[in-house]
């Protein structure tokens, strides 16, 4: 597979192009979700537990009891 050499000028109008293309649904998605407040305090306490749980012993961490359905 061959690939195309672009000149300076060329890369600075695909940037250009880039710059002022609005952005994709998905990101438009990824960005509300990064401002959620909800979602940045979810977030914190993930890796608060991660922080406080994870091991190199390769012991997964212990789920929470409300969180697994009742046995048998």
């Amino acid at each position: 597979m061959q690939s195309k050499v672009m000149t300076a000028a060329e890369l600075l109008a695909l940037f250009a192009a880039k710059a002022t293309a609005s952005p994709s649904e998905s990101s438009q998605m990824l960005v509300r979700h990064f401002q959620c407040k909800e979602s940045l305090k979810a977030t914190h306490f993930l890796t608060e537990a991660m922080d406080r749980y994870a091991t190199s012993d390769g012991h997964p961490l212990p789920a929470s009891t409300e969180l697994l359905p009742p046995l048998g």
